[in-house]
């Protein structure tokens, strides 16, 4: 009777279990581990259900149950206080891809529910899970559109180029959400010791030409300061913000052509907060210490505006990775 009753209790957690998936995911490709798809699929799957009841429900995440990563935990937590989100669908299928620390579930659809006032960005969002080689979720990000993602990657020259181009998107992906987050630590790690930061402002500036009047002529100052300087002003935006919102677009990648080891990342960023926003271009000189390096650094960071007055800034002007000096 004791064996009967405690199969009853299983069939029964299993059940729970199963109802509790309202929204599901299911792999379609890319992993041949019949087991480890499955397992996959479950955590996905219990993590899509939770995130969109607690939506419904005006809740915190109750994550204890699912299995991650403390850090995937303490990232979504973070986004939590700014954004809550859903998913689009109750049944959702994708391809599973591999990376150098495991493998990764790509465009998941997703609508935000920002929680702060004044927000007036995109809604409609996909969703990034990366998971461990033991089928782990260990990173949840907003997406970068897909176009721009395959067309990146697949300018990859051979094998380890094409596998770096993988890993820096991922990396753009987690280092934009950082910024959502407002995760310190992280940004403490992506950042070399002796990382340079170059921030460019326009001004207004006289300008007198013989006996002409006058005028006023805009034009773009820059600003250095080093990872210590830069983390404590960003620290204070945080905590004056609500909300922040990043998003990149028109993403170049290129690897240097003498330093195989050294990439450069130029794209257009579109930052938001409670407020503040503005629209400019960012470039990232990120390194791979060696061929087995799973943590690019970033040693350099700029940032100039989009526009000199009205006029757009030119593209010669953007900063590329021709224009940083490697040792």
């Amino acid at each position: 009777m004791k064996h009967f009753y405690t199969s009853i209790m299983l069939l029964f957690l299993c059940s729970t279990w199963t109802m509790a998936q309202d929204y599901t995911l299911k792999i379609r490709g890319g992993i041949n581990d019949e087991a480890l798809k499955q397992r996959m699929e479950v955590h996905v799957s219990s993590l899509l259900s939770e995130i969109s009841q607690a939506t419904k429900a005006g809740r915190l995440l109750r994550l204890k149950q699912i299995e991650m990563t403390k850090q995937a935990k303490e990232s979504i937590a973070r986004l939590w206080d700014s954004y809550h989100f859903m998913c689009d669908y109750p049944e959702n299928e994708a391809i599973c891809l591999t990376d150098v620390n495991g493998y990764e579930i790509r465009n998941i659809p997703v609508t935000l529910s920002p929680m702060g006032d004044g927000y007036t960005g995109e809604i409609e969002k996909e969703l990034t899970i990366s998971l461990t080689r033991d089928g782990v979720i260990s990173g949840v990000h907003m997406a970068l559109s897909n176009n721009a993602f395959h067309a990146i990657v697949n300018k990859g020259i051979d094998v380890t180029d094409t596998r770096r181009r993988l890993e820096i998107l991922n990396f753009v992906e987690a280092f934009r959400s950082y910024y959502d987050e407002k995760d310190m630590a992280s940004l403490k790690q992506v950042y070399s010791n002796d990382a340079l930061i170059i921030t460019g402002k326009v001004i207004m500036r006289k300008n007198t030409q013989g006996d002409q009047p006058t005028t006023l002529k805009p034009e773009i100052v820059y600003n250095k300061k080093n990872k210590e300087q830069y983390l404590k002003s960003l620290e204070s935006v945080f905590r004056n913000n609500k909300f922040i919102k990043v998003s990149f677009d028109s993403i170049q990648v290129v690897r240097h052509p003498a330093k195989p080891n050294f990439y450069g990342v130029t794209l257009h960023q579109n930052w938001k907060s409670s407020n503040y926003q503005d629209d400019g271009y960012v470039f990232l000189l990120w390194e791979f210490k060696n061929d087995n390096d799973e943590h690019p650094i970033v040693h350099v960071r700029t940032w100039q505006p989009d526009r000199i007055g009205t006029k757009p800034l030119a593209k010669k002007e953007i900063f590329t990775i021709d224009d940083i000096f490697i040792p």
